[in-house]
């Protein structure tokens, strides 16, 4: 398995990790027969969060059948905003002791924002972490659906405070331009964030780095809300024209696509078959060079 390294964290971090948003919608059966294949391909990391209520105990039910609790690295998500806004001090703890129940253990290695709360000074979330962190519940953390801007705020002030900063930022990111966000406050970085994150090197994980389906042809309801539109047809045609010159299927470029971006990049895959697995770890041998990146996106 491919890794690289983020701050506040002294594991080689896997750049596929797996996603558990879905796990209910495969039989346990064929999640577990993934969960192997990626733990045999060297895969440790696992995405979860508190909004994603039972998938986590089929995580937490492959974790302890297989005996591996110690050696997971655990992303847990928390302070979503249940129709309204949860960073707080009480939210936080409440989502991150709930994360814990759930899967069977006492600490997570990373916490990471399932939204922010622009409301809300950067300063006072960096002291709440720090908090649990200093407590022993969590080790590192992060921002999901965070703008750039908030998290350099947020390490800045960690800085002259003396306490730890963020470890990563966990935005959209893909081939696919979108129509409108998958979800209410939902944030699909920007070029502007694409171009701080390559310049500092700041880690990006990315979530729905596949389009939810829509370069393998998925045509649900939400994914054409969100992502059917002339430009990314256009987009998909370059896929799949270049896949066929290089024997990759459509959905392992679009990955590739992410994976190949400069700066310090993962990517959060769903991976509930053992077909799944295979697919992004091939895609992550795949190189891309920067004409190539910029003409499946551009055309040019």
């Amino acid at each position: 398995m491919n890794c690289s390294h983020i701050p506040h964290f002294d594991k080689p971090m896997p750049r596929i990790v797996c996603g558990t948003e879905v796990l209910l919608s495969a039989p346990p059966s064929e999640t577990f027969a993934a969960f192997d294949t990626y733990w045999a391909a060297g895969g440790r990391a696992f995405d979860s969060a508190h909004g994603y209520g039972a998938n986590s105990n089929i995580l937490a039910a492959w974790i302890s059948s297989r005996g591996v609790k110690s050696e997971a690295i655990y992303l847990d998500k928390g302070c979503h905003p249940y129709a309204s806004p949860r960073v707080t001090r009480e939210d936080m703890r409440s989502d991150i002791l709930k994360n814990h129940e759930r899967l069977g253990v006492e600490y997570t290695d990373f916490f990471v924002l399932h939204r922010d709360n622009p409301e809300v000074p950067a300063g006072e979330i960096v002291d709440w972490l720090n908090e649990c962190k200093d407590e022993g519940l969590i080790g590192a953390f992060g921002g999901s659906n965070w703008h750039h801007k908030r998290i350099a705020a947020a390490n800045e002030y960690a800085d002259k405070a003396g306490k730890q900063g963020f470890s990563l930022n966990n935005p959209n990111l893909s081939l696919a331009k979108v129509n409108e966000p998958m979800w209410p406050d939902a944030y699909t970085i920007d070029d502007e964030g694409r171009k701080w994150h390559a310049k500092t090197g700041f880690p990006l994980f990315a979530w729905s780095s596949m389009a939810r389906g829509y370069f393998a042809g998925q045509e649900s309801e939400d994914v054409k809300r969100v992502y059917d539109n002339m430009t990314n047809r256009a987009r998909r045609e370059r896929v799949v024209t270049l896949g066929k010159t290089i024997g990759a299927t459509p959905a392992q470029l679009a990955l590739a696509w992410v994976l190949n971006q400069p700066g310090n990049i993962f990517a959060v895959c769903g991976l509930r078959k053992v077909d799944h697995v295979i697919q992004c770890i091939e895609a992550l041998q795949i190189r891309l060079a920067p004409s190539e990146l910029k003409w499946l996106e551009f055309g040019e």
